[in-house]
């Protein structure tokens, strides 16, 4: 009777292959979970940072720069130590919705209710404050940049550009950030 049995080296030979190969498959496993979580991550930032550039966008567009009305409906930028803000006006409605103007034909500007976007670094949050009441736009905000002519002169006088930083940690500390930018042309 020739009975085959496996030898000691060939059994811990056999286990150490078995462990390089769970140990590989496993590492493979976990880096594709870590790439998913990082592309999840990323997208939702990327959502979330347009719909706030879609907010502030949309509004600036209906905003000016060049008016002379008094006191100013333009839009202003305020930069400071921890505070980034944007405050701009829009035009009055009518009851209809329809933008009302002088006998000269000259917008009328709605002065008493500026509209303000700012940026609160401690919160991660682009705030818009319009009347006393807040909304928040947009969070996990690590930055947000309010350009115009006066700070960057490759724009025009009726531009102002948006940029706008998030960024957010993986469940294993790995940190995500996504940048966008938008270019908004105002109202002459």
């Amino acid at each position: 009777m020739n009975k085959k049995t496996f030898t000691l080296i060939e059994v811990i030979i056999t286990l150490a292959i078995s462990i390089i190969i769970i140990l590989t498959l496993s590492n493979l496993y976990f880096t594709g979970s870590e790439l998913e979580q990082i592309s999840n991550i990323k997208t939702e930032l990327e959502t979330t940072g347009r719909i706030a550039l879609d907010i502030m966008t949309n509004e600036l567009k209906n905003t000016t720069r060049t008016s002379s009305q008094n006191p100013s409906p333009n839009v202003t930028i305020t930069s400071g130590p921890n505070q980034k803000q944007l405050r701009l006006y829009l035009p009055e409605t009518d009851s209809e919705g329809n933008v009302v103007v002088d006998e000269d034909g000259e917008i009328i500007w709605d002065t008493n209710n500026p509209i303000h976007y700012q940026y609160i670094p401690g919160q991660k949050e682009l705030r818009r404050l319009e009347g006393g009441e807040q909304r928040i736009i947009c969070s996990n905000v690590s930055d947000v940049d309010f350009s115009d002519i006066t700070l960057d002169n490759s724009l025009y006088i009726n531009e102002i550009k948006i940029t706008l930083t998030l960024s957010k940690n993986t469940p294993t500390q790995r940190e995500v950030s996504v940048t966008l930018t938008s270019l908004v042309k105002l109202r002459n």
